[in-house]
């Protein structure tokens, strides 16, 4: 323990608060001035200044619920367990929240990055059969590092200004993201519209599908593995790299290298594209295109990407639970063919800006690794 700190119940520094939900066949407890909060509403952010719901002075009298003030550090007790935030305005919340109220001792931004770190433990103290749930007797007893105040001022300091700056190269990325498909429109136009009169091809005779003679190249004696959570929507950004054994690898999986686009066929609606850099595996339900020496890679991949596209393929899906691409009809859909210097001029531009990003990328991930470092150092 370093000097000047100490173990304290959470219970002993803090006050823990639940809430309920109002009938909601009753329609005099909704749409009043009090703002409510269900755990589906934490999507992240460090706080909430609004809710999706409000209910009315009735209801808060009926069901005896508990204004929780600005600064009330919500916790999410089940569905899932370890979600939080901090109140910028007071609100109401349901019972799926065990919030906690700091008193004078404890600063409730270091409580959020102390339970932010614990969403681990948080889970394994998890109680009950049909789905897990911590109580507020479980919350109260949990033991917390508590740091003076000065030390904990510094933590939050350090650990925000770790986050601005990994919220700030994220949105660095998205809007380079939107300058791509900015250019993309003003060199090419809508691809269902195709106002600029391009010749139009079918992607059958423009692609093809043929697998058998990738070379697998290896690392660390490993192979990539490409699995479809692993690709951002919209963008095509590759969120981590799995790597195993080759023996290891399923049935449904075929290989694919940096020669190739590919789709997912899966949801079709999440748009996820994407354009290898070098070879592995991947699950059956991204399908590879090999474009024809027509086709530019990178102009195909984008034009995938593109809103209209994507509402397209979406009106050929099968399946109503899990719907896929009818790749039978997608393969057979007219797409426009500019010149090939006119795709190869877009692919030129676009490369730069991905050198940008892969730097950005990078540096994000350095910010990162800083970060996961500096919240083992006080939380570990």
């Amino acid at each position: 323990m370093k000097e000047g700190w100490k173990t304290v119940r959470l219970g002993d520094v803090a006050q823990i608060i639940g809430g309920s939900t109002p009938k909601t066949a009753i329609t005099e407890y909704w749409g009043g001035d009090n703002y409510w909060i269900t755990p589906a509403e934490l999507r992240g952010d460090k706080y909430v200044s609004k809710t999706e719901r409000t209910i009315t002075k009735a209801a808060i009298d009926k069901t005896h619920l508990t204004l929780l003030p600005i600064g009330t550090v919500l916790l999410t007790s089940r569905a899932p367990i370890g979600k939080v935030a901090i109140t910028k305005i007071p609100m109401y919340c349901n019972q799926g929240f065990k919030n906690i109220i700091c008193n004078e001792q404890l600063l409730n931004e270091y409580v959020f990055y102390w339970l932010k770190e614990k969403t681990e433990f948080l889970n394994s103290l998890g109680r009950g059969a049909t789905f897990k749930e911590i109580s507020k007797s479980i919350v109260e007893n949990i033991e917390i590092n508590l740091p003076p105040l000065s030390v904990q001022r510094s933590i939050v300091e350090e650990l925000d200004l770790l986050n601005l700056i990994i919220s700030k190269k994220k949105k660095q990325l998205k809007e380079l993201d939107s300058l791509e498909q900015a250019i993309f429109y003003d060199m090419f136009g809508d691809p269902v519209d195709n106002e600029k009169g391009w010749e139009v091809k079918k992607i059958s005779d423009i692609t093809s599908s043929k697998t058998n003679d990738v070379k697998i190249t290896k690392k660390g004696g490993k192979v990539w593995i490409l699995t479809l959570d692993k690709i951002e929507s919209n963008s095509g950004r590759l969120l981590s790299y799995d790597f195993d054994e080759e023996n290891k690898i399923g049935s449904s999986t075929y290989p694919f290298d940096n020669s190739m686009v590919l789709y997912s066929k899966l949801r079709p609606y999440l748009n996820k594209v994407v354009v290898p850099n070098f070879s592995g595996y991947a699950t059956t339900e991204l399908v590879p295109f090999i474009p024809k020496s027509n086709l530019d890679r990178i102009y195909f991949a984008f034009l995938l990407r593109t809103h209209s596209m994507v509402q397209l393929f979406n009106t050929i899906t099968v399946g109503a639970r899990m719907p896929r691409t009818n790749m039978n009809k997608m393969k057979n859909t007219f797409i426009p063919l500019p010149p090939l210097s006119l795709q190869q001029s877009f692919a030129a531009k676009i490369e730069e800006i991905e050198n940008i990003k892969s730097r950005i990328n990078r540096s994000v991930a350095d910010t990162e690794q800083l970060l996961n470092a500096a919240q083992e150092k006080y939380f570990g």
